[in-house]
């Protein structure tokens, strides 16, 4: 049914423009919530990502620690074995050939005379 009333045309293309302002709203609204999806989605991949590599520097901190901690016990390993193969030699009784017992009796009898009050006294 057709009115004859004055503005009867302009009252459909509002309708019209409300309808199409609304479409291109609605629009709108859906490619933002995709953008926004997309960005969700890339940033969930970028921190994986990242925990991925945060993870693998982890591992490698640990190795390179472990690395570091085996080093040094093989070094405090080989100084103790070279103190102990020291206090073995020094425990061993020392042999003197009768020149070097002669000069070891000469400065004990020196020793003796300088703590005695002695030295320079003929003997």
């Amino acid at each position: 049914m057709a009115t004859n009333r004055p503005g009867a045309k302009n009252e459909g293309a509002g309708e019209h423009a409300v309808d199409a302002a609304f479409a291109e709203v609605m629009a709108a609204e859906q490619a933002a919530e995709a953008a926004v999806a997309a960005c969700r989605e890339q940033a969930e991949r970028r921190l994986a990502e990242a925990r991925a590599e945060v993870g693998a520097l982890a591992e490698r901190s640990v190795q390179r620690y472990r690395e570091w901690c085996a080093r040094q016990a093989a070094g405090q390993a080989r100084a103790l074995a070279a103190l102990a193969a020291e206090t073995r030699a020094a425990a061993q009784p020392v042999a003197l050939d009768d020149e070097a017992r002669q000069r070891l009796e000469q400065a004990v009898e020196r020793l003796a005379d300088e703590l005695c009050g002695r030295a320079g006294e003929p003997g």
